[in-house]
């Protein structure tokens, strides 16, 4: 019972613990920021961590940022329209060109020598293959020499990567055609940019069971970043990229582009090494042509310098920015530490630590009842439940009456909070100069109470001082940091006297588990005894009963030796 009245002390004490840090010892939470600007439905701001305040004025936006986009230039099969669900073998279009071929799809494993294998099996591979690595689409080369960052050489069904590349975890995809399979496909490739100018493409091989969503499906959830849609109403498709801006380094060029792919010729039932057909299922089937419609990043001048991104959300210093239209009138944006968050997180705080004092001293002053022991199992099984709960309510009052641990675990923390710490930069140096003190009220038992006028003024002036006076490490450290020792050290001894936690599970690890042991091991010999007079009195029972026997028996051979035959 004791025990469990420690460990339950012992979970609040930790959770105090775990607020000090959360709420006094984490710059992020502290020292939290908040942004503002003089026009929100114009430039939206928040502020991300980091030290000093921020301002800036944006003098005006001249454009906003713009995502790349293209569409059908014309209606997709005419007239006659298309059913994005429909496969392209029932839709039967005539702008489709196909090659025959089975398209299989590999997942491989690295070999135990680092050399990734296709299980090809005697099959061939007779178009050039498509590799991903981790979703990201490799360039097959035909020659080690071309062999560089972001290109595979494959030869004999062998992958060779440039050194180093490809992680031992990686996930390979390849997509081949087997040319003798059943079958007929045809390929679609579109490539885009990303951040830095690169070029990044993806290619899906397209089969007969396939359909305009499926393909639409497949490059938008590729990592080349477009969304594709099919629009019934004018029965065209369109594309663009998730993001906004121009990536395409080169001025004027595409962002979007539509790659002409070669396919092995099929016509009139020639083999299909006989020559090849040029395809761009885009251009050819869906109408589309490469561009850069749209694309254009957010152009604006802030504080005198004129420039641009690719997002209209970007940040400069601690402040993220969202530009939401054009402007020609100054609006300014700022950044500054969230005292009023300061302020909540000391408050709370002192609060948390008011009530776990103030449990802490109810549980050493409490008088033991000595009127209600342990119920025995006999007394349990006459009384109902709440009548138990009362009963074990009463009989653990005054458990840790006088507990010498928890007094110093008290005494130390109040010391602590006593003590001051040395700031060159900042006058904050007592919990008295941030409106905290200890109430004038004994019977409080060292509560803390707090001047919130005084708090916010000291938290506005400095309120880095604040933070440094509760976290600060090296030689002066915080407040709060040796506090949070005095809490580690009293779960600690807690621990000791109860378990529960600090890896002290088992009886012999902690006081009153070895007392409850102590008490077991008396019990054992109590009973062992018991049992041994038990034993002893059955023999000297056992002993009486045959003398007595005996007596019997003799007294009776006596009688009939006397008196059997009527005389001597």
């Amino acid at each position: 019972m004791a025990s469990r009245c420690y460990r339950e002390l012992n979970t609040k004490v930790r959770a105090f613990e775990q607020s000090i840090f959360d709420r006094l010892l984490t710059p992020s939470r502290f020292l939290a920021r908040t942004g503002s600007s003089t026009n929100e439905s114009l430039v939206s701001v928040t502020s991300t961590s980091g030290t000093g305040n921020s301002h800036y004025t944006i003098d005006r936006v001249n454009q906003l940022a713009k995502a790349a986009s293209t569409h059908s230039k014309s209606k997709i099969n005419g007239e006659e329209g298309i059913d994005p669900n429909t496969s392209f073998k029932d839709l039967n279009l005539d702008s489709m060109s196909w090659a025959k071929g089975q398209v299989k799809r590999d997942l491989l494993e690295r070999g135990e020598d680092g050399v990734y294998r296709l299980g090809l099996e005697g099959e061939s591979i007779g178009e050039s293959p498509v590799v991903r690595v981790n979703g990201r689409e490799y360039e097959v080369v035909s020659d080690m020499d071309n062999l560089d960052e972001g290109k595979v050489f494959i030869e004999n069904g062998e992958l060779t990567f440039a050194l180093d590349e490809v992680s031992e975890n990686a996930r390979v995809e390849v997509e081949y055609v087997d040319p003798s399979g059943e079958g007929n496909y045809t390929k679609a490739s579109m490539s885009t940019f990303d951040a830095n100018g690169e070029q990044q493409t993806h290619t899906m091989f397209i089969t007969e069971s396939d359909s305009l969503r499926s393909v639409m499906n497949n490059f938008n959830n590729s990592p080349i970043g477009v969304t594709m849609f099919y629009d019934e109403f004018s029965n065209r498709v369109s594309v663009s990229r998730t993001e906004t801006g121009v990536f395409n380094q080169q001025e004027g060029s595409d962002e979007i582009i539509f790659n002409t792919l070669n396919l092995p010729s099929n016509n009139e039932g020639e083999d299909v090494s006989n020559g090849e057909q040029s395809f761009n299922f885009f251009n050819s089937v869906l109408n589309l042509e490469s561009g850069q419609h749209g694309a254009q990043n957010a152009k604006f001048e802030i504080n005198g310098l004129e420039t641009e991104r690719q997002s209209n959300t970007f940040t400069i210093g601690n402040l993220t920015m969202t530009l939401r239209g054009q402007f020609d009138e100054p609006i300014s944006v700022s950044s500054s530490v969230d005292t009023e968050n300061i302020v909540k997180n000391i408050t709370e705080f002192v609060e948390e630590y008011n009530a776990l004092i103030e449990e802490m001293n109810g549980l050493v002053n409490e008088r033991q009842n000595r009127d209600y022991p342990p119920l025995t199992s006999e007394q349990r099984s006459e009384m109902s439940d709440h009548e138990i709960e009362l009963w074990e309510e009463k009989a653990q009052s005054g458990l840790m009456s006088r507990d010498r641990e928890l007094q110093s675990f008290l005494t130390n923390m109040r010391m602590t909070l006593y003590q001051s710490v040395d700031q060159d930069q900042s006058n904050i140096r007592h919990l008295g100069d941030l409106g905290i003190t200890t109430s004038t009220d004994y019977l409080d038992n060292g509560k803390l109470v707090i001047d919130e006028a005084k708090l916010q003024a000291a938290v506005e002036n400095d309120p880095e001082g604040a933070y440094h006076f509760f976290a600060g490490s090296g030689e002066n450290q915080g407040i709060a940091r040796q506090l949070r020792q005095d809490v580690n050290n009293g779960i600690d001894a807690i621990s000791r006297k109860a378990g529960g936690s600090n890896g002290r599970h088992q009886n012999h690890q902690f006081a009153i588990g070895r007392e409850l042991n102590q008490l077991d091991s008396r019990i054992e010999n109590f009973e062992r005894r018991l049992a041994q007079k038990e034993q002893r009195y059955w023999r000297q029972f056992t002993a009486m009963e045959q003398a007595i026997a005996r007596s019997n028996s003799q007294g009776d051979m006596l009688y009939n030796f006397m008196f059997g035959n009527g005389n001597f």
